[in-house]
């Protein structure tokens, strides 16, 4: 179980994004940016890799290239892993969407679920429109 951030948009759409580090950002990197819609992420790092890797191949050779974009891709998946969800926080707040709570849960679909059950008893939910502590 780990605390999950969830965001509603006006629509009634919800998300969840992973608090500290994650682990499926880490081990998809640009891809997982891509799943998660946030395509000029996903497609400037690969597009990055792929010129990093041409001018090394061309200057280098393709050994040194390689090793060059192996280590890219290490230190790649690190910030993905340390930083990807701010990057999807962000990416949902310039979408309209508002953080509405945390909850622990184990995954995103499952935070989405805690939190609309925490939001129906109409005593909870009248408390968190207002501000009140929620108990």
């Amino acid at each position: 179980m780990k605390p999950f951030k969830v965001y509603a948009h006006p629509h009634g759409d919800y998300e969840a994004v992973e608090s500290g580090w994650s682990w499926n950002a880490c081990g998809f990197g640009p891809f997982w940016a891509l799943f998660n819609r946030m395509w000029a992420v996903g497609i400037g790092v690969l597009a990055a890799l792929v010129v990093v890797w041409g001018i090394a191949a061309v200057g280098l050779g393709t050994e040194q290239a390689n090793l060059i974009i192996n280590v890219g891709s290490v230190l790649s998946c690190v910030v993905f892993g340390a930083y990807g969800p701010y990057w999807q926080q962000a990416h949902l707040e310039a979408r309209g969407f508002v953080c509405q709570d945390t909850v622990t849960a184990a995954d995103g679909k499952d935070a989405v679920e805690r939190y609309r059950t925490k939001c129906a008893d109409p005593a909870r939910r009248q408390a968190m429109e207002i501000g009140a502590p929620v108990v």
